[in-house]
């Protein structure tokens, strides 16, 4: 579904799909309410964020490393990957945050998500 194609009822209905995948998948660090726990998880009202497709695809299929030792190697997860979920979820879910917390409602594509896989 892009954008352009998309109609009002089928973006409500990808936004009511992403609550429900956030409140299963999301909501226990980043809260309901999109701020986290301080210091522990990361508030999702980050503009920079919000408005960049790409880094919100590659942070849900491949979670965010925490930092990297001399070698390069992961030190840790800050968060975990959730590439087990669907297409449709992801894209589900994005239009969800961005909605919620967002200045627009971004619409992501199933070959976005596939060429992030």
């Amino acid at each position: 579904m892009s954008q352009a194609t998309a109609s009002e009822r089928d973006i409500r209905n990808q936004i009511a799909l992403g609550a429900l995948a956030f409140a299963d998948n999301c909501k226990q660090c980043h809260q309901l309410d999109g701020y986290g726990e301080e210091k522990l998880y990361p508030s999702l009202h980050n503009p920079a964020l919000l408005a960049d497709k790409s880094l919100m695809i590659k942070t849900i299929l491949h979670g965010r490393a925490i930092g990297q030792d001399e070698s390069g190697s992961e030190t840790g997860r800050l968060m975990p990957r959730l590439s087990f979920l669907t297409n449709q979820e992801i894209a589900a879910i994005i239009a969800f945050i961005t909605n919620s917390w967002g200045d627009e409602v971004l619409i992501v594509t199933d070959k976005q998500i596939e060429d992030a896989r």
